[in-house]
């Protein structure tokens, strides 16, 4: 049965894929013959014909390399001067406007068809993952502008109706110095909250960002004892006790064992619940469909399943701290006067607190007044030491694995700070101890042997700290959700590698406890015939300016040319819509079909918009121009689309054997 529905999802994709084109060429053929041009060949697709036959002055073919298509009409092509000049059907032989129709009527018909591809999608009603934050990164654009987990982004610029594609495209594809207006709906708020907010480029970025994360729902990935991937491919996720969780379960409810549970509607709920009963057994009752045996429709039941605390582990070594790079406005720590580059010595009177554990104890002090010292370097180079005073609120820490880079957030406070992998302090009795680390020691990278399945000769691979990427609170967090296990660090550069075996701390609760969520979705509605225009209207303008914003941010160098793609990755990504639903299929459709539209019309020869240029230089001149320039000139594109096609090509083979 597998396999019926694996060719039946291939097949749903071949014939879209080729209807898309088919409708193209059908354009041209359309015109050219509304226009009296003879037609000689209708084509779909490249190279020897699959499968053939002739009706009247016209073969119908279909070829071998499923690539594109063409029409060829009389007069076209250098060996054809005899027909130019004396057959009135040659196509050399229409009127300027005439041609111009027949090259356009390609695109026309693409941009039509993805018009229509999106307005059934959504009279049907289609799966998107709205525009809710999930996580910020600390110290990016939107954390600096204000924007906090659990907000759902409304409108940008004008723009409404949000899926969190759109506003990934639209941040992506920004212009150097745009910012864009933000319109943000957050919990607890009536009013809309405005944002103007500059998308940036980060170092090791593919493309423009504001820093910020789609949200989890509360339905599970999969059993907590399947083993799962971590993002930096450290180790595998953690295998807990199969408590008795199914995939697909939906977390309804949470609450302390003895307690009634309290009902959860979204993960913020449920990440609230877990840091104020962090220290706790909690009962997790979970919605789950039951097929009974007798052939009925399913049936939903509650299951209430326990789940122990879970708690950090630690080496026993603090870290530097470094100054704040970022600070998210309206804070604890904006309305307390912090400032960037502000380094914290003191909290509360103590010059010994671990930089690591200072997100929790903000977190178990939400409320209350904080005394901080922070260090301070005026514009004239003078050092002063400060005593700032904050109140910390009750964000809940810990939530989420950390970007890539980013620096810790102290999610109370509102601040975040890198942490330097330089050695302030060492534990007595520790691992760091045991394992003769002293203070002055740097650790410079986290090793990685070869996993099983790895090629015999696979090296080991580092993790490095350095200036450029400190990380290592991403990676602290990492080892929180891996099984407890010895770990190998590079320090001080020696060729010899230090083991560490952490170890749990009976003080120091993690929030989360093993369980992990599918990203969230939700099913539009079928809509009414007049709000499916208007959204597949806005989705069609969008996706247009999206292809000009593309090339624009490439030639900006504001997006890696890595996200581009070709034949191999439009196919991968058409069988996965393919697997979702027919709605899903023909909504991508969509997206191909103005994509080929659009690129279809840009001015390069042999493209038709190339075909367009010449038709306009001939409209100026009043006469065609030379064989020569029209020669050259597709010569000329041809070699560009041709190079265009390698490496995207090539883009779509280093997916594949990267991963």
């Amino acid at each position: 049965m597998a396999t019926l529905i694996w060719l039946f999802n291939i097949l749903k994709v071949a014939l879209g894929l080729g209807f898309v084109i088919f409708l193209h060429e059908l354009g041209h053929f359309l015109l050219a013959k509304w226009n009296g041009v003879k037609v000689e060949k209708f084509s779909i697709g490249f190279g020897p014909t699959l499968l053939g036959f002739k009706r009247g002055e016209t073969e119908y073919v279909l070829a071998a390399i499923p690539l594109g298509g063409f029409v060829k009409m009389l007069g076209e092509g250098p060996d054809e001067e005899a027909a130019k000049s004396s057959d009135p059907r040659a196509y050399p032989n229409k009127s300027v406007g005439a041609r111009m129709a027949i090259i356009s009527a390609g695109v026309i018909m693409n941009l039509i068809l993805g018009f229509a591809c999106f307005v059934y999608a959504y009279q049907m009603g289609m799966e998107e993952t709205p525009a809710k934050i999930g996580s910020v990164m600390a110290g990016a654009p939107a954390y600096s502008a204000g924007i906090k987990a659990g907000d759902e982004i409304v409108a940008m610029d004008g723009r409404r109706d949000l899926a969190f594609s759109n506003v990934f495209l639209k941040v992506r594809l920004s212009g150097q110095g745009q910012v864009i207006h933000f319109e943000i709906k957050r919990p607890g708020n009536d009013a809309l909250i405005p944002l103007d907010i500059e998308p940036l480029r980060g170092a090791t970025a593919e493309g423009p960002g504001v820093g910020i994360n789609q949200s989890f729902g509360l339905i599970l990935l999969g059993p907590p004892n399947e083993p799962y991937t971590s993002p930096a491919g450290l180790s595998k996720l953690p295998k807990p006790a199969d408590l008795g969780f199914k995939p697909n379960d939906k977390v309804v409810a949470v609450g302390p064992v003895g307690k009634d549970p309290t009902p959860v509607a979204d993960i913020q709920a449920y990440y609230r619940i877990l840091s104020m009963e962090r220290a706790e057994p909690l009962n997790i009752v979970v919605e789950r469909e039951t097929a009974s045996k007798d052939g009925s429709p399913a049936r939903l039941e509650r299951v209430t399943i326990v789940a122990p605390p879970n708690r950090f582990v630690d080496f026993g070594f603090r870290l530097k701290i470094e100054p704040i790079s970022g600070i998210r406005q309206g804070s604890a720590a904006d309305l307390a006067g912090f400032r960037k580059g502000d380094r914290i010595v003191k909290v509360n009177g103590r010059d010994d607190f671990d930089p690591m554990r200072l997100p929790t104890i903000c977190y178990e002090n939400a409320g209350k007044p904080m005394a901080f010292e922070v260090d301070r370097t005026d514009p004239d180079g003078a050092s002063k030491v400060l005593t700032l005073n904050a109140r910390p609120d009750d964000t809940p820490p810990w939530t989420e694995l950390a970007f890539p880079d980013e620096p810790l957030d102290v999610t109370g406070l509102g601040l975040a700070y890198p942490v330097r992998t330089k050695i302030e302090s060492v534990t007595p009795g520790s691992p760091a101890d045991k394992a003769g680390l002293k203070v002055g020691d740097v650790i410079n990278a986290m090793v990685k042997p070869p996993e099983k399945g790895d090629k015999p000769d696979a090296k080991l691979t580092e993790l490095k700290f350095d200036e450029k990427s400190p990380d290592w609170p991403r990676v602290f967090q990492e080892i929180q959700l891996i099984p407890r296990q010895p770990l190998s660090f590079r320090v001080n550069n020696s060729d010899v590698l230090v083991t560490l075996t952490p170890e749990r701390d009976p003080t120091w609760h993690h929030p989360l406890r093993g369980l992990h969520f599918k990203i969230l979705n939700r099913k539009t509605p079928p809509m009414t015939v007049a709000s499916a225009l208007r959204r597949g209207f806005d989705d069609t303008l969008d996706n247009i300016m999206s292809i000009y914003a593309m090339l624009r941010s490439l030639a900006q160098s504001r997006v890696s040319p890595k996200n581009l793609g070709g034949p191999i990755f439009i196919s991968q990504l058409a069988f996965e819509m393919a697997k979702h639903g027919l709605t899903d299929l023909v909504h991508f459709l969509g997206i191909l079909s103005i994509n080929l539209a659009v690129l279809n019309f840009l001015p390069i020869p042999p493209l038709d918009g190339g075909q367009m240029v010449f038709l306009i230089a001939e409209k100026v001149r009043g006469r065609p121009l030379p064989d020569s320039a029209l020669i050259a000139g597709t010569y000329v594109g041809l070699l560009l689309v041709l190079c265009l096609m390698v490496f995207v090509i090539f883009q779509d083979v280093s997916r594949l054997v990267t991963g």
